[in-house]
């Protein structure tokens, strides 16, 4: 699964990345949680980054807060799923920029938590979904997405059980078929694969990472990134 993750590269490595419109009110996230603003990028708008929140919320849902997750989609799922399948249909996919991700390893007991990179790019894209809610109420939008997993590759099997789930980087010559339009569902899921492990790199980080808020303030600065032994 995948739900934590961090995009702190600046504006100008941003746009080096992806040639897109970025949001005036953009900042690098070391601590990216829930409900927290995650960039996106559109098969509708795709030459425009968005600010969305991380775990989507279903048009037909009653309130922004549910009583189940959906920080993840689990692909090989995903097309016969009540929230993921219309999303799908209607080509509601996006590519959730990054540039890494965090997962725990639990087996002692303790929370230890591992950073993972790509050696090839700086800034990649998760395979994502999108989706707008209305407050029938106030009239409010909520624009959210979601991020899709697959099975775990060795790298990030070896922090849990290699059944773990991970979630699905793209190749770069992969993003523009995710935001296709042209594409079949189970095309478009056909690339849902784990990263290949000779290109992902993972790096023990300071459990200082585990709050995502520290004194009702987001937790949230570049040491929260840096290796272990160089704290």
């Amino acid at each position: 699964m995948c739900a934590r993750y961090t995009l702190t590269k600046k504006e100008k490595d941003l746009l080096k990345a992806y040639e897109v419109k970025l949001p005036n009110d953009y900042a690098p996230n070391f601590n990216l949680a829930p409900t927290q603003n995650g960039l996106v990028i559109t098969a509708d708008v795709p030459d425009t980054a968005q600010q969305m929140h991380f775990g989507l919320v279903p048009h037909w849902a009653e309130s922004v807060k549910l009583n189940f997750s959906t920080l993840n989609s689990r692909s090989e799922e995903a097309a016969g799923n009540r929230t993921w399948s219309p999303l799908l249909k209607h080509h509601k996919t996006c590519l959730v920029l990054a540039d890494g991700f965090y997962e725990w390893d639990r087996k002692s007991g303790a929370s230890i938590p591992y950073r993972f990179t790509i050696t090839d790019r700086e800034v990649f894209a998760f395979a994502g979904l999108w989706s707008q809610w209305q407050s029938k109420l106030t009239g409010e939008l909520y624009r959210s997405f979601t991020i899709m997993t697959t099975n775990s590759n060795s790298t990030v099997g070896k922090v849990h059980d290699p059944k773990f789930r991970m979630p699905v980087i793209l190749d770069k010559n992969e993003e523009a078929l995710w935001l296709s339009k042209d594409l079949s569902i189970p095309d478009l899921l056909s690339l849902c694969n784990p990263y290949p492990d000779d290109l992902m790199r993972s790096t023990q980080v300071s459990t200082k990472v585990n709050s995502t808020v520290i004194n009702k303030v987001h937790n949230n600065h570049s040491d929260l990134i840096l290796p272990l032994n160089s704290l």
